[in-house]
């Protein structure tokens, strides 16, 4: 048995390996610089992670599967200052958890890591205080909204999408109105509707249990 002194320094060494394990993602060969650039595709990353661990404990366990979005909040985001604005890397740890969630209780393959590194090709590192990160994460979150909903021309295709082929649509919301900030919003709206595209696909069987977690 420990004893009873050491018991708080073991807590906190697994709470620090925790954390470095947690924050691995930033420095991981391929997909790195996307989150670096943009909060959303870090927190999909955290969500689906969680959401993968909990849905294949629960097919395992014998559970009925988790359709309601009040289900999901148990889960840890795991959420940092350091990763930018909390908002959207929230909206991205729901819709990375929602997806996890579909293909661990379905058995499917861990998904996240191709998928990520596919949208992050071309990219390079950046701060996350670069404004120019701001538009680019904001275009990566409607553009995976966007990719990810059935009623968009060609998100029903299980064909794999090349971001670098995909259009920016001239009205957007977000869109920012200056040419530098107009291109890191396109360049992060295309990667994101291909990631979107990707979920949509690969998950369509259990849309319609998971739809209300939405």
């Amino acid at each position: 048995m420990l004893r009873a002194s050491l018991l708080p320094k073991c807590l906190l060494l697994l709470c620090v390996t925790w954390a470095q394990g947690q924050e691995n993602h930033l420095s991981e060969p391929g997909s790195g610089a996307i989150y670096s650039r943009s909060a959303f595709a870090h927190g999909y990353r955290h969500g689906y992670e969680e959401g993968y661990h909990v849905g294949n404990l629960d097919i395992n366990m014998g559970r009925p599967i988790r359709t309601k979005k009040t289900r999901f909040q148990g889960m840890t985001s795991g959420y940092s200052s350091e990763f930018g604005s909390k908002k959207l890397f929230e909206v991205g740890f729901h819709a990375g958890a929602t997806a996890g969630y579909a293909d661990g209780y379905s058995g499917r393959v861990f998904r996240a890591v191709d998928s990520l590194r596919n949208i992050a090709e071309d990219l390079v590192e950046s701060p996350s205080a670069n404004t120019a990160n701001t538009f680019f994460d904001q275009g990566l979150a409607a553009g995976y909204r966007d990719g990810f909903d059935p009623n968009n021309t060609g998100t029903r295709s299980a064909m794999p999408l090349d971001f670098r082929a995909m259009g920016c649509p001239e009205l957007a919301t977000e869109k920012p109105t200056d040419s530098v900030a107009e291109g890191s919003y396109c360049e992060g709206y295309r990667r994101g509707f291909v990631l979107g595209h990707a979920d949509a696909s690969a998950i369509t069987p259990d849309r319609t249990e998971l739809e209300a977690s939405r």
